[in-house]
């Protein structure tokens, strides 16, 4: 199907230059692959928020202060590598 889009200049002329570079005629199977892109994460990012929407109170606040506990005590008892100084 053909289309009239309307690009600013820098744009039209970085995907010319990319249509060059693959040594294309034209610039439709790169508008297209950058539109299938756009679709798949737009659809990536609506199952991320659908997931996050579904998990929200899973953990009641007796698990959050269970983690926050252990988080804690983990980060209590973490060693930091021994900091050296510079020799001249």
């Amino acid at each position: 199907m053909r289309t009239t889009i309307e690009l600013s200049d820098p744009i039209y002329k970085r995907l010319k230059s990319a249509a060059v570079n693959r040594g294309t005629r034209g610039f439709s199977a790169i508008v297209e692959e950058a539109l299938t892109e756009y679709f798949q994460s737009e659809l990536h990012r609506a199952n991320l928020t659908s997931a996050i929407a579904a998990a929200e109170g899973t953990w009641s606040d007796e698990d959050v202060a269970e983690f926050e506990r252990s988080r804690e005590q983990a980060w209590s008892t973490w060693q930091s590598p021994p900091f050296s100084t510079p020799t001249s």
